[in-house]
């Protein structure tokens, strides 16, 4: 499951996932407050750690896909590699060590966030859906004539669900253009949701935006498909028409990068 959905809200899963775990890390440090046992700021001290090193490790990995170090800074992107977390290893090492006292509540707090965070990734793997052919839903184009992604698919196709009135969608449109001369070997499609070619036309012209193949899904059947009504989604199919992956969420030039090498096989240029 790729994205979790509370009312309104939707969240990437490994959001979510962190999230549960950093909110029973909360409730268990609350239960040793009670008991005198005060660890919040060296339960925050690790949390940070851990996410810096996870941020540090993905920028490190894809440093020559950033165009600044503004762009490194702006994690709205999604970019983090996992290995990064074990930053923080050293800093409760170093906390178990010097602070003797509370070493039984940051033990027993770190290991209900792990477990919580483990519980519900599996739980999460559990409810994703099987794996899909490509969908076969009627798209149109911009001049209103009837199209299938299977018509439009070729090989290796990323199929990306947006809108104009979506800011995060707004902000990968640049990278998901110039992404299609960067990859030759992957079949780009965007997929307008629910608006009419007027809009899109608009929309394209004002940004000077150009991309070889653009449809409109005006019922928003594919994002029905796809289960998800969250904006933008990226699905990728192999080039048996198999879906092999899909991310929620903006993609920067170093996260489109990760999604693509990460998800299919052998190396992505």
């Amino acid at each position: 499951m790729d994205t979790v959905i509370i009312g309104p809200l939707a969240l990437p899963a490994g959001t979510f996932v962190v999230l549960v775990g950093f909110f029973a890390a909360t409730l268990a440090s609350l239960w040793w407050q009670r008991r005198g046992q005060r660890i919040e700021a060296t339960l925050w001290l690790i949390a940070v750690t851990a996410v810096f090193g996870a941020r540090l490790a993905f920028v490190l990995r894809y440093h020559n896909q950033y165009e600044s170090w503004l762009a490194m800074l702006d994690i709205r992107d999604g970019g983090w590699w996992w290995p990064g977390v074990l930053l923080a290893l050293p800093v409760l090492a170093v906390s178990l060590f010097r602070h003797t006292r509370v070493r039984a509540a940051l033990l027993s707090t770190c290991a209900a966030a792990m477990l919580t965070m483990t519980v519900t990734l599996a739980a999460l793997q559990a409810l994703s859906p099987t794996p899909s052919p490509l969908p076969d839903v009627t798209l149109y184009n911009l001049e209103g004539e009837t199209a299938t992604l299977k018509s439009a698919a070729n090989g290796v196709t990323l199929v990306n669900l947006w809108a104009t009135w979506c800011p995060p969608c707004r902000r990968e449109m640049p990278v998901l253009e110039s992404a299609q001369q960067r990859y030759p070997d992957v079949r780009f499609i965007l997929v307008n949701q629910g608006e009419n070619p007027t809009q899109v036309r608009q929309y394209l012209a004002e940004e000077q935006l150009h991309f070889e193949y653009l449809l409109l899904d005006p019922h928003t059947d594919l994002g029905r498909y796809a289960g998800n009504r969250g904006l933008p989604l990226t699905l990728l199919f192999d080039n048996k028409g198999q879906e092999v992956a899909r991310h929620f969420g903006p993609l920067s030039d170093a996260s489109l990068h990760h999604f693509l090498n990460h998800n299919l096989s052998g190396d992505t240029p």
